[in-house]
């Protein structure tokens, strides 16, 4: 029981993480729940507050954890974690560098991604961002393929051409950008999230000089709808700009 992961929703669609653990209480405004009876109804089952208030119970799904799990930086949103995924053409197996690891969001995604056989190295050079994302991703995920790294990537010794992708949620990305080059394998990918424009121009000046070219820079969009049959509109609150995706293809010096 002690640690394990719940998504509670109410009436109303608003979900809450909860994490068990003994005699614990999950407190909603309209009541209270034993941890005791979350775990009694499991994913799929409802449990119902000292007042009468109905929550579903689930397992939360990787998009869920990464929205509600605690956050010490701005997590990577899971819109753009999966086009980082599709971008890096990641394959179960693969090796993958990540820096900076932030809340560990987008870690997560990659670890998945290289599955058991795979391994993600992230590096994050703030130790109390390291220790929360560490505490995030060990609760939701149980393999072992992610090694944590408490440094800066640019003074972190690479294997040469050792990386099927890299991964950079940096504030100046372009100062990493050669030694990561050199850690990646040729044709391969090295993808950066970027949220403004001016850092985008600044790496691809930086890119310029190295064994890489620019494939693509893109946004993602996420437009969600409301249903309330017969009626259907777009919802009023909708996720606008979160970040530019930069996608490099690396190739081959002779």
């Amino acid at each position: 029981m002690e640690g394990e992961v719940f998504l509670l929703k109410d009436a109303k669609g608003r979900a809450f993480l909860v994490r068990l653990r003994p005699q614990g209480v999950f407190h909603h405004h309209r009541g209270t729940v034993p941890h005791e009876a979350i775990l009694e109804a499991g994913p799929g089952g409802v449990v119902r507050t000292h007042l009468g208030e109905p929550l579903s119970v689930h397992r939360p799904t990787l998009e869920e954890y990464v929205l509600h799990m605690k956050r010490s930086a701005t997590p990577t949103y899971p819109k753009d974690a999966g086009a980082m995924v599709t971008l890096l053409d990641l394959a179960p197996g693969m090796r993958v560098l990540e820096a900076g690891t932030g809340s560990g969001g987008l870690t997560l995604f990659l670890a998945r991604a290289v599955g058991e056989g795979g391994r993600v190295d992230t590096y994050e050079k703030r130790p109390h961002h390291l220790r929360q994302a560490m505490e995030n991703i060990r609760a939701f995920w149980k393999l072992d393929n992610i090694l944590f790294h408490q440094a800066d990537l640019e003074e972190a010794e690479l294997p040469h051409e050792a990386y099927h992708g890299v991964a950079l949620d940096l504030m100046e990305p372009w100062k990493v950008l050669e030694k990561a080059a050199l850690a990646l394998k040729p044709d391969r990918f090295l993808v950066a999230y970027l949220p403004n424009i001016t850092q985008v121009l600044e790496l691809v000046r930086e890119a310029e000089r190295l064994p890489l070219s620019l494939e693509r820079v893109l946004e993602v969009g996420w437009r969600e709808w409301e249903i309330r049959l017969p009626v259907a509109h777009p919802r009023f609150q909708q996720v606008g700009h979160t970040a530019f995706l930069v996608s490099f293809r690396k190739w081959k010096v002779s």
